[in-house]
């Protein structure tokens, strides 16, 4: 088997020709030519380890090459790092962004938590982000600086239900209406290859009903 790697602007192919039930990572671990890459609890829970595998943005230890199609047409795995962040060497990218993107957007609670039971499930749903970058990968809108990310209006969608202080979640909205509403195009492209299966359309629809669509707000709707 061959595997592809972009390093830099170039792919280097290196043969393998072990076991193929093993995880992306593990085949990393393997090669002869060590190679940077990020990864933490290998068990898929961290999310530090997301690459562009085989032109799908997927958490490398959650994917294996004896899945379905991933090598059987050309014997062939193509390994990439995450194109939408700073490149830091090989395959390691700094996703450091999604973090200020969070603090930038003020996503925190000023009070204390609100509790309301019929939202629970939506909320831990959406506390199984796990910032990872899938998300941002594949959306047509991403650019640093710019649009924020799905993972805002997943961590907005549930601390606007348990925000008390309202100046705070006034603020809120609109740090979201400004950069999350005003550049989302609604591909649903997030949803499609988050790792934790995440409803991020709900989470969108969520925030546009408590932000931006007033109809709603004026006649006091949830």
């Amino acid at each position: 088997m061959k595997v592809k790697i972009k390093i830099g602007d170039d792919y280097q192919i290196f043969d393998y020709d072990g076991d193929l039930n093993i995880s992306v990572i593990t085949l990393l671990e393997k090669l002869d030519n060590p190679l940077e890459f990020s990864c933490s609890c290998l068990q898929g829970v961290c999310g530090a380890c997301a690459m562009v595998i085989n032109s799908e943005p997927k958490l490398a230890c959650k994917t294996f090459l004896n899945e379905e199609n991933m090598v059987a047409e050309y014997n062939q795995i193509t390994i990439e790092p995450l194109s939408k962040f700073p490149l830091i060497k090989d395959l390691k990218v700094d996703r450091s962004v999604l973090f200020d993107a969070m603090k930038d957007c003020e996503l925190w609670l000023e009070s204390d938590s609100e509790y309301n039971p019929k939202d629970l499930d939506f909320e831990y749903e959406m506390s199984l982000c796990l910032m990872c970058g899938c998300c941002t990968e594949v959306c047509p809108n991403y650019k640093l600086g710019d649009f924020v990310g799905a993972q805002v209006a997943v961590a907005a969608s549930k601390l606007v239900n348990q925000e008390s202080d309202k100046e705070h979640l006034k603020s809120m909205k609109n740090n979201y209406k400004k950069r999350f509403f005003s550049h989302c195009v609604k591909s649903t492209s997030c949803e499609d290859v988050c790792p934790m299966e995440i409803p991020t359309q709900r989470a969108i629809s969520k925030m546009n009903r408590k932000s931006v669509w007033r109809i709603w707000q004026l006649l006091n709707l949830d």
